[in-house]
């Protein structure tokens, strides 16, 4: 199995890395909105690719304010701390356990250097990417709350530098 990844900075963004990004976005069901514009909100994207076949996804993007609000984590006083979110991570699941979300994480902070991060995820329902982000030093903050996209509970992982 030939694993590749590759990291794309925004100013490298073209049509077709966007369309190949939503379709990865809409496989993962996780994502609402225009599914074709989310790769602009991209500092730096991660593309995997699987015997050369697109098969993973990840991103550093702008971060998602409302998760610091009183009816989500309830920490506002926070928001200001952080600018970017590490998110859109989905590897295909025949694939899962194979450590390409871990290296995909890896791959992105490197890219993204020193700073203040955020992630969100899902707390009981995904316990493979609450350890992923706890390795690279996040922790949960604040108060778990319900996803209207896919009723589970999502919980507000930061990363202080």
């Amino acid at each position: 199995m030939k694993i590749d990844y590759e990291i794309i900075r925004k100013e490298e963004l073209t049509g077709s890395i966007r369309n190949m990004f939503a379709k990865m976005l809409e496989k993962q069901g996780k994502v609402k909105g225009d599914l074709s514009k989310k790769a602009d909100r991209c500092k730096f994207l991660c593309i995997v690719k699987i015997n050369d076949k697109i098969s993973g996804i990840g991103a550093i993007k702008e971060k998602t304010e409302s998760d610091f609000s009183k009816q989500k984590a309830s920490i506002p006083e926070l928001k200001d701390s952080f600018q970017w979110e590490l998110g859109y991570l989905y590897v295909n699941p025949e694939y899962s356990g194979k450590g390409i979300a871990t290296n995909i994480v890896r791959l992105l902070i490197e890219s993204y250097g020193k700073g203040n991060l955020m992630a969100s995820t899902e707390i009981s329902a995904n316990p493979a990417m609450v350890k992923i982000l706890e390795k690279f030093g996040f922790r949960l903050y604040g108060k778990p709350w319900k996803s209207d996209i896919h009723n589970n509970h999502l919980g507000l992982f930061l990363k202080f530098e």
